[in-house]
């Protein structure tokens, strides 16, 4: 029988019970999955530790685990990549959140673009989509995200190694792929990015590179990009 990840808020640390009153948690577990007093999961708390728990007890608004076993989470980024996601419709910037996760991302920064199509975003419910796809696939840590900035302050906060994706760029080369670096990308929006925009990362000292011929969306271009950088 497969066991589910779950995350926690507060670490667990050393001990050997804890109580988690978390009523959506209690929800899913009893309510949804059906699982009962002696049912074993994986909890995850977000510190790259990894503990197999077995239901002890329960009520309406708390659960009681033992902790049968503390092990390191395997799991490590080829790379730490920070996505610098220009915002664009709701349903697809949701699902660049949900498969950057699974890739490997470790920072979201929405960008404010100058042809972004809305201008915020709910930052409840991504953290939300950010938790259940880093449960899905069992990594150790969660990434984390910030609300919505200006390409401004975004360059401010990049660091050296960075790339923008754009027609205008020059093909990924080998030595791109194979940096260990840590490494920032840049998505622009549908519309891609205005002149004035690919003028600011040129004399940022940006690496514009292009992912090939055909024109992508901007979801398909976050999802592309970071497979050949992260897989």
């Amino acid at each position: 029988m497969r066991i589910h990840n779950f995350y926690i808020e507060n670490p667990i640390g050393d001990a050997e019970n804890i109580t988690v009153s978390d009523v959506d948690l209690r929800h899913q577990l009893i309510d949804v999955f059906r699982l009962n007093v002696g049912s074993q999961i994986m909890l995850l708390d977000n510190t790259g530790y990894q503990f197999l728990s077995e239901i002890i007890s329960y009520t309406k608004r708390d659960l009681t685990l033992g902790i049968v076993s503390k092990t390191k989470n395997e799991w490590l980024p080829r790379v730490e990549a920070r996505l610098f996601q220009s915002i664009i419709k709701k349903d697809k910037f949701e699902w660049v959140l949900e498969k950057g996760t699974e890739l490997g991302v470790s920072h979201f920064v929405p960008i404010l673009a100058a042809r972004s199509e809305k201008k915020k975003i709910n930052l409840e419910r991504a953290e939300k989509i950010i938790k259940e796809a880093s449960e899905q696939s069992g990594r150790g840590t969660m990434p984390t995200i910030v609300a919505a900035a200006t390409l401004d302050n975004a360059l401010s906060d990049c660091g050296a190694n960075f790339f923008v994706f754009d027609k205008s760029g020059e093909k990924l080369s080998s030595d791109d792929l194979s940096s260990d670096s840590p490494v920032s990308l840049f998505i622009g929006p549908e519309g891609g990015w205005s002149e004035s925009e690919i003028a600011l990362f040129r004399k940022s000292g940006a690496k514009i590179r292009t992912l090939g011929e055909l024109t992508l969306r901007s979801e398909t271009a976050a999802i592309s990009a970071l497979a050949l950088i992260l897989l």
